[in-house]
């Protein structure tokens, strides 16, 4: 039997059959899902979020860019052997390190890859940088899985994104904290949509007050317009999914948050932004600029 190394790189070269040819074309869409601060679920939307897209057919990669933390692995149920430190400081290709999660979605677990950076000649980082260029042909959809807070290399991650999914609670802490997030993307100069994600809310009456209260700061004090992509009740049956480290969306795809989890994946996808190759506008362009940054 081949192993899923083969498999996988089969999968990144089979549109070229040539595995030393650029991809060119279409690029993936990026969405960054962060917060402000741990502890709001912000990884277990995130892993939810790509198995509803996969569903409606797209080609979904999560890159686990919470350092040092391998949250979706634990809440996937899988184990990952490899990292983006592999890539960086043992040559590997990115075929090598991409692990297989539920219902095929493809994971990139960033370990500590990233604080390897700053070792890196021009060499390796032209290297990387084609690695990503094929993948980001190959796939519909990166959903980048940040680390919590504002530190530069979270909004680094952020500013790479198409768009922003900002996962925040009713907590003060909370929500404070997700407005140092947008404030911080704002002064960065970021133009993406930014999205909020209402989660461990009572119902939907308290996800809009939540929203409102966002919106009105970011439009008084920021000048930012904030859009409401939905919300998640607070529910036992997620508890239950992290603790059997098996998605809710796989476990319980009848209940309520699952049905609310598709409502926001519906909205997440715009097919008119696939399929419209953005040259050195897309994430390999921004990646490289964020790559060089870190390495100074």
């Amino acid at each position: 039997m081949r192993d899923q190394a083969e498999r996988l790189r089969e999968l990144m070269i089979g549109k070229t059959g040539d595995d030393t040819e650029m991809a060119t074309g279409p690029r993936a869409k990026v969405l960054a899902v962060t917060s402000g601060k741990g502890g709001v679920g912000k990884s277990n939307f995130a892993i939810n979020l790509a198995i509803s897209i996969r569903r409606l057919g797209y080609e979904v990669l999560i890159l686990d860019a919470d350092i040092g933390l391998a949250n979706i692995e634990i809440l996937a149920g899988i184990s990952m052997q490899y990292s983006m430190k592999d890539l960086i400081t043992n040559n590997m290709g990115m075929h090598e390190i991409i692990g297989e999660g539920p219902e095929g979605v493809r994971i990139i677990s960033g370990g500590s890859g990233f604080y390897e950076i700053s070792s890196m000649n021009n060499k390796n980082i032209r290297r990387i940088l084609s690695e990503f260029k094929e993948l980001e042909s190959l796939v519909d959809y990166i959903i980048i899985d940040t680390g919590a807070g504002v530190s530069d290399m979270v909004l680094d991650f952020v500013m790479i994104a198409d768009e922003v999914m900002l996962v925040t609670t009713t907590d003060p802490t909370s929500i404070m904290d997700g407005y140092i997030m947008i404030k911080a993307l704002t002064m960065k100069g970021y133009k993406g949509k930014l999205n909020i994600v209402a989660n461990i809310v009572k119902n939907r009456v308290d996800a809009e007050i939540l929203f409102n209260k966002f919106n009105k700061v970011a439009k008084g004090f920021l000048k930012v317009e904030l859009n409401f992509l939905g919300y998640l009740e607070r529910d036992k049956l997620i508890n239950k999914a992290v603790m059997d480290q098996r998605p809710f969306l796989i476990s319980h795809p009848k209940s309520g948050i699952a049905r609310r989890m598709n409502i926001m994946a519906l909205k997440a996808v715009d097919s008119s932004d696939l399929g419209e190759g953005k040259g050195d506008l897309g994430f390999v362009h921004r990646l490289r600029k964020f790559i060089l940054r870190w390495g100074d």
